[in-house]
């Protein structure tokens, strides 16, 4: 009778210890599939946030694409629209490119539409690097096509150079800090005069062309520096301010420049106007039209 007790027991035992096993893996079944489900919506969650978007990475490498090419204002509007801080500061590349290139219909209105958007992007990320160099291009640009005297009150020339200073600092590994600096010296010599630029703002045409050559050492294949420094010195040959040896040396930069195949529409373009220039050294004053004409935008 005990053995059969027993034996019942047992397997009630077991029979209830089966249930019990049974049921609590459920429970714990049941409660995982929550857990996943609760995990997975997390992650889709997150991932709106955390993982790359896909659509908007590819439209910003559209901007890219279209500044390459020369669609400026296709770069400019889809720049625009996507409001992050590279879109912003490519958008106001884009601008840039077109005062620098003088395809620009309105330089002065579209310089200061460029380095307001330069200033956007720098609202968004403060540390953006190309937004950073946009906006100190883009000043630089406002203050070209503000006359002496409002420029003189309002300290443009100043403060441009204040924020190349600070650009220099921060990126100190940049060549094109020294080439901003060289080209500040050299434009305030050439719109207010060698003397006037020196004792009012503090230019000096050998300190421009320090830095030019500085940022040159640093970077011998940059078109765009390399370009704009001999043009520079080019404006400055008629007013007796820069010596023969200096004209030379302009010469020679240009004479030298080789475009890759891989070379984008500014780069394209630059060396275009480059020969052009080079071509005009037996007439000094037609050579210096040309020159002074790209340096204000003008369709060259």
């Amino acid at each position: 009778m005990n053995r059969l007790t027993a034996q019942v027991t047992n397997t009630v035992t077991r029979n209830w210890a089966v249930k019990f096993a049974r049921r609590a893996i459920g429970i714990m079944v049941a409660k995982d599939m929550v857990w996943l489900r609760y995990l997975t919506f997390l992650l889709l969650l997150c991932g709106i946030s955390f993982f790359p978007n896909s659509a908007s990475a590819q439209a910003e490498s559209d901007v890219q694409s279209y500044i390459k090419s020369g669609q400026y204002e296709q770069a400019l509007e889809l720049g625009r629209e996507l409001k992050t801080a590279d879109s912003l500061s490519l958008a106001s590349e884009a601008l840039a490119r077109q005062i620098m290139l003088g395809e620009s219909d309105a330089p002065q209105l579209r310089a200061k539409q460029a380095r307001d958007l330069a200033q956007r992007a720098l609202k968004l990320n403060p540390d953006h690097p190309n937004a950073r160099l946009q906006y100190v291009v883009t000043d630089g640009f406002v203050a070209r096509y503000t006359g002496d005297v409002a420029a003189w009150f309002k300290k443009l020339p100043q403060k441009s150079l204040e924020h190349i200073q600070a650009y220099r600092t921060d990126f100190p590994q940049e060549a094109r800090g020294d080439a901003l600096m060289g080209a500040w010296h050299l434009e305030i010599a050439r719109k207010a005069g060698a003397e006037n630029g020196e004792k009012w703002f503090g230019a000096r045409i050998d300190y421009g062309k320090g830095f030019f050559e500085q940022a040159l050492q640093r970077d011998p294949t940059d078109l765009i520096m390399r370009v704009n420094y001999a043009f520079a010195i080019i404006a400055l040959s008629h007013e007796g301010a820069i010596k023969k040896s200096d004209l030379t040396r302009a010469k020679s930069i240009l004479a030298d420049l080789e475009l890759e195949e891989t070379s984008d529409d500014l780069s394209q373009k630059m060396f275009q106007k480059a020969k052009i220039a080079e071509s005009l050294f037996e007439d000094p004053d037609a050579l210096k039209d040309y020159v002074n004409a790209f340096l204000e935008g003008e369709p060259t």
